[in-house]
């Protein structure tokens, strides 16, 4: 199987209950030889990201999991700012930034409101925030995968196993 790489962007990993719910299934379910989970809230609460180091836990993955909520249509600052030191010229992009060619990146974020809030009362909904994401794929030479999300995480009690689920399932599949 895969070497799974999961960076979850929460801001307050300890305050959330439906994105550490994932982590735990996922935890849970792959062995630590399979997946490493980087919570860059408690790696980096005061933002200095070891760029380097971040670096080399992506060049081992083979595929790359964003683990975060919505807040405001986008990644939490913490996740925008790991992607802008990370993901340097020479190393993610340019002609010798090769790192990451051929390694699959997968987004699963949580909206706290419902589908009817984006469906209804928004110009627009969850998949219109990806292209920025399917670019950076692009641009990185990473294989874009379809993103698991749910909405409602602030109202739905079983979310988090549904999402789970949904998420185990499609690392499973593109694994193979």
């Amino acid at each position: 199987m895969s070497k799974i790489l999961v960076i979850s962007g929460h801001p307050h990993l300890d305050r959330s209950n439906m994105n550490a719910a994932i982590l735990e299934s996922l935890e849970d379910k792959f062995n630590g030889d399979i997946l490493e989970v980087r919570r860059l809230d408690e790696l980096y609460p005061d933002f200095n990201i070891d760029a380097k180091a971040e670096q080399e836990a992506l060049v081992d993955a083979d595929i790359i999991v964003l683990q975060f909520p919505i807040y405001w249509y986008n990644v939490p600052s913490l996740l925008k700012k790991w992607i802008e030191d990370v993901l340097e010229y020479g190393f993610a992009y340019g002609s010798s930034g090769t790192a990451l060619h051929g390694k699959k990146l997968l987004l699963s974020f949580t909206a706290g409101s419902g589908a009817d809030v984006y469906h209804e009362k928004m110009a627009h909904d969850l998949p219109d925030f990806m292209p920025a994401f399917q670019e950076t794929a692009a641009l990185t030479g990473m294989e874009w995968q379809e993103p698991v999300y749910s909405y409602g995480a602030l109202t739905d009690a079983d979310l988090a196993a549904k999402h789970s689920d949904r998420l185990i399932a499609r690392l499973v599949e593109i694994s193979a």
